[in-house]
């Protein structure tokens, strides 16, 4: 790697930085074709994005009003990208980490453009979601090929949720919530679900998820009841479940009082975290019998997350 220049892209899916970007940011995420599919080819699906995203908009702003009027998804991604290029760099190579969301700026383009500005012997991409799907990962990907054609053929990291750093950021950001509780709570995990479809058309995310899942728990040692749940919906499809409502009730029916959710399929802070898991979902807890309701922090830029990124780009440009 010596006398080498290493570009790195990690890829989140991004959010608007202020009210009056909520509208266009939410057509960008129905344009989407490997998420949405409306009819009359791509006509069809810019009209129909421009449609939900316009039905949508007024409810979603009311969701990050709630959450401080901006998404700090971005904030969290640069954060990450600053502290993974000073961890590469201290390898005495020449790194340098770019930040793209997926859904806004800077886009997937606008990262390429950055890098077509200078020379790299490599390309790195991470998209930012530990395990594989097609409606996240795979997408990322799709539009990084769209995009990247005259850059050098990307070294692509599609999953890390087995990486033992990634495991012990998760096991120590939930040990640190576990010292608000006076008695052992459930343990109850959350991760974005997906339409059953995808899934049956094997989509690996679901059976990605519950090892995961059990990877954490082997590291707490087994010694708290767990389950998990969904969340996150859109759309009249069946999706993966329980839904987390379903989940909260049926702890309510087994008379646990005390829980700590753990969201699964994020790494950082965003709508999902701060609004749906802290305001809704807390809020739907206690008024229906739960008596301590606690929510772990995403790993962000944890060092032994970021460590774990470290080893795997390491890993990839050798």
């Amino acid at each position: 790697m010596n006398g080498k220049r290493h570009a790195v892209v990690i890829v989140n899916l991004g959010g608007p930085f202020n009210l009056g970007e909520v509208k266009p940011f939410l057509k960008k995420l129905f344009q989407d074709p490997d998420i949405f599919h409306f009819p009359f080819g791509k006509i069809g699906q810019r009209f129909f994005s421009s449609m939900v995203a316009t039905l949508r908009a007024p409810v979603s702003k009311k969701y990050y009003a709630a959450i401080g009027g901006t998404s700090p998804l971005h904030a969290n991604t640069v954060a990450q990208a600053t502290k993974l290029q000073k961890f590469l760099q201290a390898q005495g190579v020449d790194f340098t980490v770019f930040t793209a969301q997926r859904y806004w700026h800077p886009s997937i383009a606008e990262a390429v453009a950055q890098i077509m500005k200078d020379m790299f012997s490599t390309v790195t991409l991470i998209p930012l979601f530990p395990q594989y799907s097609t409606t996240t990962t795979q997408s990322v990907i799709n539009e990084w090929n769209r995009h990247a054609v005259e850059l050098p053929k990307a070294f692509i990291i599609k999953r890390f949720y087995r990486e033992d750093g990634f495991i012990r950021a998760c096991e120590q950001q939930i040990k640190r919530k576990l010292k608000d509780f006076n008695t052992p709570p459930h343990i109850l995990f959350s991760a974005h679900s997906i339409p059953v479809k995808r899934v049956l058309d094997g989509d690996s995310y679901e059976s990605e998820i519950t090892e995961c899942m059990e990877l954490i728990i082997d590291r707490l040692g087994r010694e708290y009841s767990y389950s998990l749940c969904y969340q996150s919906k859109v759309g009249p499809v069946k999706w993966l479940s329980p839904s987390i409502r379903q989940a909260i009730d049926d702890l309510i029916s087994q008379d646990i009082r005390r829980v700590l959710v753990v969201p699964l399929s994020f790494v950082s802070e965003h709508v999902e975290t701060l609004y749906e898991l802290d305001i809704v979902i807390r809020n739907y807890a206690l008024k229906n019998g739960i008596v301590q309701f606690e929510r772990v922090s995403t790993v962000q830029d944890h060092d032994e997350f970021i460590g774990a990124l470290k080893r795997l780009v390491l890993e990839v440009v050798s």
